[in-house]
């Protein structure tokens, strides 16, 4: 039974959901700044950021859609690039599952501590968008990220539905941004230690089964293609 386009639509935003959220999960200066800002702003300092870090995304996905040409030269590489793409996401979910078991001996202090510490001085804004444009702009594995795993993803949504497909992942992908610092903001200023012990831990393993899940599928899309 061939899926329906709203299926295959819901599917997408869910890929593109999950996909993004993989990346949201492991603490980095983003998180660090958020959580940071949060204890001075609270709970808005989430949504505020991301929309700073949407501001560099959107620009990076256009310019991949229409720089590398998905509708022209560039898909005659779509098999490599599924390969470079499925082996990023099982090295990406290793590096998840690494640090959900890291996450079982935290305490919510070492959490706060730790992630203000990252921010450190150079990560001193005033404002939550502008530390979130710049985050994101200055973040050495941004655009990398995007290369090896986003552009796979867009690919993979294009396939599907064309430019409907690459627009319905990147909602998904910036819904997930939403929703994960939304989550971090709302959490901290209230005080809530969900970001160690189990529920974390458990958390971060089921985005890894996923990633592991989409990296073989991706890989074998990709191989199959040589052949």
């Amino acid at each position: 039974m061939t899926p329906t386009p709203l299926v295959i639509g819901a599917s997408l935003v869910g890929i593109g959901f999950l996909v993004g959220l993989s990346g949201a999960l492991i603490p980095g200066p983003l998180f660090a700044f958020v959580i940071s800002d949060t204890l001075k702003k609270g709970a808005l300092s989430g949504p505020l950021t991301i929309i700073g870090h949407v501001s560099v995304e959107l620009p990076v996905i256009v310019a991949l859609v229409l720089g590398l040409g998905l509708t022209g030269y560039f898909l005659q590489f779509k098999s490599l690039i599924y390969v470079i793409g499925g082996v990023a996401l099982i090295l990406m979910s290793l590096f998840i599952i690494r640090e959900a078991k890291a996450a079982k001996s935290r305490s919510r202090g070492e959490v706060i501590d730790n992630e203000v510490r990252m921010r450190g001085a150079k990560y001193k804004y005033n404002s939550s968008i502008f530390g979130g444009f710049l985050l994101t702009a200055f973040n050495p594995s941004f655009i990398p990220w995007w290369m090896a795993i986003g552009y796979p993803v867009l690919l993979s949504g294009f396939e599907w539905l064309a430019l409907n497909g690459i627009l319905l992942v990147a909602i998904g992908h910036f819904l997930s941004d939403f929703a994960w610092y939304s989550f971090v903001s709302f959490s901290f200023s209230r005080g809530k230690n969900f970001f160690f012990g189990k529920r974390y831990e458990l958390t971060m393993l089921v985005i890894a089964i996923f990633l592991i899940t989409l990296g073989v599928w991706f890989f074998v899309k990709g191989a199959t293609g040589y052949f």
